[in-house]
């Protein structure tokens, strides 16, 4: 019983240090990150192929191989992988969110007035 007492307290003891620790993400340190102005281009055109997909507008008998070329087709136009993309979304995010939340409200604006444009 006393065994089981001293394990007990040790396992709490390890799981609240290990709660009041700050997680490590592993994020990159600035090396490698797209540019602002490019990545603004991708975040368009990333979330335009979203868009196409969920509607259903490309039908196949193989939904999941079309969906992964769309994707594929908008980060070879930017000359940027899927992996350069995310890593660069989670720099943002844990770095500079303001400058993320700007970009996506001129992605935003740019939608609004490119839908305007169609109607």
């Amino acid at each position: 019983m006393r065994q089981f007492l001293i394990i007990f307290i040790c396992a709490l003891t390890v799981f609240t240090v290990s709660c009041m620790t700050e997680p490590k993400y592993d994020t990159p340190k600035g090396e490698n990150i797209i540019p602002p102005d490019s990545l603004e281009l991708l975040i368009y055109d990333v979330h335009l192929a979203d868009a196409i997909i969920t509607s259903k507008i490309m039908k196949t008998k193989d939904n999941a191989y079309v969906d992964s070329l769309v994707y594929v087709s908008v980060f070879t136009k930017h000359h940027y992988t899927r992996e350069q993309f995310e890593q660069t979304i989670l720099f943002y995010v844990h770095n500079r969110m303001d400058s993320l939340n700007n970009m996506y409200d001129r992605v935003i604006n740019r939608y609004n007035v490119e839908k305007g444009k169609i109607y």
